[in-house]
């Protein structure tokens, strides 16, 4: 058992160094340190790694224990960025317990969770165990902006047949979660004095229909069309900017939608469905319209949904694993947000599911924590994983 080859004083020791480490989009180092950390980590323990820089002190960081093939039977993923500390009610990089709960930015997402697939990992290598199939730890850049760590992944045909995202899912096992696609739409209209309306075509007018089309009819179609345990998808308007002033009738309005979609659903689907709206919304009241993907915004092999049968071998093992450790029955859930399940799933054709540490309520929360307790047994569930799938 872990419990053998790793103490909980060495385990809280490597998440409190962790958190105290800023990696992230506003700090000129990015993730370069935490890199760093888990490399010299894994040398110390005499673990065969690599440092692969994808950009300018942006490096991803792996861990390996082979087996008998290269194949990766099984790998440990999890994004070593967080987002800033921003605004938080204590010093977001001078981590501290109270409670039992470590706190600190990146305790809950993910920190907690590298942390426990780091112990896991080092565990075994001290074990001395021969595994018949390899086990990979892979520490990702960029998931909280655009997933290029992971991306990198499936670009250099890393595939593992199998792998764990490390999210904060209160250690249940989460199989399934949307995707996330954010559209903008602009109307054009034509523009002409405000004294003589019926001149012109108004922009914000044509957005406006637009907008109670999808107040009135598409939202309750979104909410009759259901998926296993993710219930249904759902459309919100998140941004509206159009006019000048108050006396030019607006010739343009840009609207920003933000559209979680199901894995029964299709991008086609999402971006033909939104398109005959605002189509519908033009012919009411004239104009124009372009739509198109922020792909600036999001990951570049799309935020696509992820599911995982229920009864996969990972899905069994990992429930029983579960209530091993935390002596709780559990059964598979939905994971509320998106992860980098998804493109491992979608594009390199691995079975995942995402189970870690810490509640997702605490993820960019201003008193961001996580339950030591929770990091110590994800650690034992993790090397669990590890005994029964690739020994």
């Amino acid at each position: 058992m872990l419990k053998d080859f790793i103490s909980k004083k060495e385990i809280i020791k490597i998440v409190q160094d962790l958190v105290s480490i800023e990696g992230h989009k506003d700090t000129e180092i990015k993730e370069s340190k935490v890199a760093e950390y888990i490399h010299a980590l894994l040398d110390k323990e005499d673990i065969e790694n690599e440092v692969d820089i994808i950009e300018k002190n942006r490096p991803n960081v792996y861990g390996k224990l082979r087996g008998n093939t290269d194949d990766i039977e099984l790998m440990f993923n999890g994004h070593i960025d967080t987002i800033p500390g921003f605004d938080m009610d204590y010093d977001a990089f001078k981590p501290f317990i109270k409670d039992g709960k470590l706190y600190g930015r990146g305790s809950a997402d993910m920190k907690g969770g590298i942390t426990a697939m780091l112990a896991a990992i080092v565990a075994m290598k001290r074990s001395g165990q021969k595994l018949d199939k390899t086990v990979m730890f892979a520490g990702v850049i960029d998931e909280e902006e655009r997933s290029k760590g992971t991306e990198r992944l499936i670009k250099k045909g890393i595939n593992p047949k199998m792998a764990v995202i490390g999210e904060p899912t209160e250690l249940n096992v989460s199989i399934a979660h949307k995707g996330m696609e954010w559209i903008e739409i602009m109307f054009k209209g034509r523009s002409t004095h405000g004294s003589k309306p019926k001149e012109g075509i108004n922009a914000i007018y044509t957005a406006s229909e637009f907008n109670r089309l999808i107040y009135e009819e598409f939202s309750e179609i979104l909410e009759n069309r259901k998926f296993d345990l993710l219930g249904n998808g759902t459309v919100n308007v998140g941004v509206i900017d159009g006019g000048d002033d108050p006396n030019i009738v607006p010739d343009k309005c840009v609207l920003k939608i933000d559209r979680r979609w199901l894995p029964s659903e299709t991008l086609e689907s999402v971006h033909e469905e939104l398109e005959d709206l605002a189509k519908r919304a033009v012919a009411r009241t004239g104009g124009e319209y372009e739509i198109r993907a922020l792909r600036e915004f999001t990951a570049s092999m799309i935020n696509t949904p992820h599911s995982i049968d229920k009864n996969h071998i990972l899905v069994k093992e990992a429930l029983k694993s579960t209530e091993k450790f935390t002596g709780k029955k559990r059964k598979p859930v939905a994971f509320p947000a998106w992860s980098d399940a998804a493109l491992l799933s979608n594009h390199g054709y691995t079975e995942a599911i995402i189970l870690g540490p810490g509640n997702i309520n605490q993820a960019h929360a201003n008193d961001e924590f996580c339950d030591i307790d929770e990091i110590y047994q994800a650690a034992e569930i993790y090397f669990d994983l590890i005994e029964k799938i690739c020994k």
